[in-house]
């Protein structure tokens, strides 16, 4: 009996053993899970080939999404906000998110990175703005193929873009334009604003509350052109994001279609002067100007981008130590004016 009771002991011991050893371990499959999440992997693969479909499209939307960041406005310019980076009390953690945008490489660069040297934080921001986010997908098109004129009357190319995306947003939304245009007449026009609103305008579209809390000429409403020289004045060059292919400063200006409504749409019309004056404007609307009444009835189609030159080698040197260049060239003129008194310069030039 006592030999029994022992084997059944030390049966009894080693069944503990395993146990413990098989919970051990997958304690520690289960932390491996959470550092390398399995659902990361498709997220990776699904990003790179969105990146490599579309490199200047997505390079320029993780533009436009920083520049909104960096804004000292950015809680309200960067809605939505996304979830991965709200706190467990619903709060928005910016600091968090900057970090993200921190660590973002070159996108030719993620294109070859192995799966875990690339942060979670990245893969879910990444996610989130390319597919969760419902921002529209831009997509570079020719400048010869827009249906408005860039430089019409403007000899220089300052005018010119460096580059042309065409906004593509869901179906859903094409349809509903497509309704509400039918056969009604469209023509274009120019917007020009900070790159930081970028983000909402191409999520929500131009919007005629905007112009409420702002001191306008003309009435409430927005604000277009038919030349783009007058819009360029409102799209200020903005830090956008420091590993972009398109450079770090950037200028937009959107050119969108307008529902050519007579009451909603006021403009110089010569033929029509009720339609010259809008509610609350100082005077009547000046040629080349366009106001919208109504944000249903107006979209952007298509975004001029506008890349800010870096200034050459000499000019940022000379801008960075100006004081000390003052100082030398003040110095040296002291030493020529001494030696130009002294008797070696009369011995010299004798």
């Amino acid at each position: 009996m006592e030999s029994e009771e022992t084997n059944l002991l030390e049966l009894e011991d080693k069944v503990k053993l395993q146990v413990e050893k098989s919970c051990s371990q997958e304690n520690v499959n289960i932390r491996q899970r959470k550092i390398f999440p399995k659902a990361i992997n498709p997220k990776i693969e699904e990003l790179k080939y969105q990146i490599k479909k579309n490199l200047l499209g997505c390079d320029l939307t993780i533009c436009i999404f920083i520049a909104a960041l960096k804004s000292y406005k950015a809680d309200g310019c960067l809605r939505p906000f996304p979830h991965y980076f709200l706190t467990a009390t619903n709060e928005k953690d910016f600091i968090s998110l900057k970090e993200a945008c921190d660590k973002i490489p070159p996108l030719k660069d993620f294109l070859t990175l192995p799966a875990n040297n690339i942060p979670n934080d990245v893969i879910n921001l990444l996610t989130w703005l390319f597919f969760e986010s419902g921002f529209p997908v831009l997509t570079p098109y020719p400048l010869k193929e827009l249906p408005v004129s860039i430089n019409k009357d403007d000899n220089s190319n300052s005018t010119i873009p460096q580059f042309v995306f065409k906004v593509n947003f869901t179906k859903r939304l094409d349809e509903s334009w497509r309704k509400k245009v039918a056969e009604k007449d469209v023509f274009y026009a120019f917007h020009g604003s900070s790159i930081s609103n970028f983000y909402s305008i191409l999520r929500f579209g131009l919007q005629t509350h905007f112009s409420v809390s702002k001191e306008v000429l003309f009435g409430m409403g927005i604000y277009l052109s038919d030349e783009i020289s007058v819009s360029t004045n409102y799209a200020p060059f903005g830090e956008t994001w420091k590993n972009s292919i398109l450079g770090s400063k950037h200028s937009i200006i959107a050119v969108s279609g307008i529902i050519n409504d007579q009451e909603e749409v006021k403009c110089r019309d010569k033929a029509n002067k009720e339609r010259s004056m809008n509610q609350n404007s100082f005077d009547e609307i000046p040629e080349k100007y366009f106001v919208v009444k109504n944000s249903e009835l107006v979209r952007v189609e298509y975004i001029l981008v506008y890349r800010s030159r870096a200034p050459s080698a000499v000019k940022s040197f000379i801008k960075a130590n100006f004081l000390w260049i003052v100082i030398i060239l003040y110095f040296l003129l002291l030493v020529f004016i001494g030696f130009r008194n002294g008797p070696y310069y009369r011995k010299l030039f004798k």
